[in-house]
């Protein structure tokens, strides 16, 4: 690694186009490729902001990563929620959002064995389950606000995320491979094809539709200067209002006035939560959104974009954690959370398909929530394609969504509850 990177920290169009170009690459070799969908384009996007930042061709700080962090991060949040119809999550999930909440209970779970069992030999044990609870039951969004939540040391979270996306991927691959074994079939009802496939009457087949199914997903939509205009306005509007309440919430001397007034010690750590949970802009980000969307249904219904706007804004932050992140600290701290991430999925794993079983929810409906909890709605809905289950494909991505509306809070109500119990 070089002393002094061969880009300086103030060369900002050469770092927000080597940012911008990894991003596209790594979304191309995801959906293009099967090496890049089973590895998972954060998996290719993290590697390649690593490498380029431990061979000293990058610098580790800069105030472009500062922008993204501090504005493009934060609207990812309104964009991926700003079509989370509650009213349609509700009527067309069906059975399937039962299933996901006997998934997240499974992730809930997991934290708690992890608290548990790696208490004391991880730092910051309570942050960090509280982190991986919101985005084992989100996704990637929930990550990033939890991040801002905890605030964890960067060389924890920076481990973590890697530990993250790997489990991920190997969770990602055993639920694809699942279908294939003969004690999947035998344990586990399987849906008839009539509730998976979509059939032709005439010839009586299931439709193949694109060969390439991940980008038959993401096809282009027609998309209007206007549209764009929109869902940026909404965003950045939503953003603003978040950050200001935050901000007039937080004030240390109306905290310290309410606190004041309360003499009880139980009742002041309940005021406590409460006044993060109000006062977090994060948390208000998701509120405001859900909020919008269910009172103007057929305005945010109508909007087109904003899935792929969010979900782009993300994959640069991909590119941006894995900069700063050295290669020894990841060896030194990535073992350990890479066991408590495992643990997580393994008991989201477990409680799924055993309630599952129970409950008598099918193999399809069961790996798809599954999923949608660990990696997030796009995941669900592309793993759902790809194996043609094309009934189930708008579920699965509907579930993902509530995912993102719950994963966040969940994630915050475990941190605290489990700062609680550290001290």
């Amino acid at each position: 690694m070089l002393n002094t990177p061969l880009i300086s920290p103030l060369d900002y169009w050469i770092l927000w186009s080597i940012l911008i170009t990894w991003a596209v690459l790594y979304l191309f070799f995801e959906q293009r490729y099967k090496w890049g969908s089973r590895l998972s384009g954060p998996v290719i996007a993290l590697v390649g902001g690593l490498v380029l930042s431990n061979l000293g061709i990058i610098p580790l700080q800069s105030p472009v990563y500062d922008t993204v962090w501090d504005y493009v991060v934060p609207l990812c949040i309104p964009l991926l929620l700003l079509k989370c119809d509650l009213r349609k999550i509700w009527k067309e999930t069906g059975r399937m959002l039962a299933a996901f909440h006997l998934s997240a209970l499974g992730t809930v779970i997991g934290a708690l064995l992890a608290f548990v069992m790696m208490g004391s030999v991880v730092d910051y044990i309570a942050e960090v389950c509280g982190i991986m609870t919101a985005s084992y039951i989100g996704g990637a969004m929930n990550f990033l606000a939890s991040v801002y939540i905890f605030n964890p040391p960067e060389s924890i979270s920076n481990a973590l995320i890697v530990a993250d996306n790997l489990v991920m991927a190997v969770h990602i691959m055993a639920m694809l491979a699942l279908p294939g074994f003969a004690f999947a079939s035998r344990w586990f009802k399987s849906l008839p094809d009539e509730d998976l496939f979509e059939l032709d009457n005439q010839k009586g087949t299931g439709r193949n539709g694109s060969l390439d199914e991940a980008v038959d997903f993401w096809a282009p939509k027609p998309i209007s200067i206007i549209d764009l205009g929109k869902n940026l306005s909404l965003a950045f509007i939503i953003v603003t209002i978040g950050t200001e309440f935050s901000s007039v919430f937080n004030n240390s001397q109306l905290v310290a006035g309410f606190k004041a007034g309360v003499d009880n010690r139980g009742l002041n750590i309940l005021l406590e939560m409460i006044i993060t949970l109000v006062g977090n802009k994060y948390l208000l980000f998701t509120a405001i959104t859900v909020g919008f969307s269910f009172l103007f249904p057929g305005f945010s219904g109508n909007l087109r974009g904003t899935q792929e706007m969010g979900t782009f804004a993300i994959y640069i932050f991909f590119v941006l954690i894995g900069i700063p992140a050295s290669i020894k600290s990841i060896l030194l701290e990535a073992p350990l959370l890479l066991v408590l991430c495992a643990v997580i999925v393994g008991a989201n794993v477990l409680v799924t398909f055993t309630l599952g079983r129970l409950f008598g929810f099918s193999l399809q409906e069961m790996i798809l929530v599954s999923i949608a909890n660990t990696a997030g709605p796009m995941n669900s809905a592309a793993i759902a394609i790809s194996k043609k289950w094309n009934k189930l494909v708008l579920p699965a991505f509907l579930v993902g969504i509530w995912g993102y509306v719950i994963g966040t809070y969940t994630g915050y109500a475990m941190g605290k509850v489990l700062q609680i119990l550290s001290r």
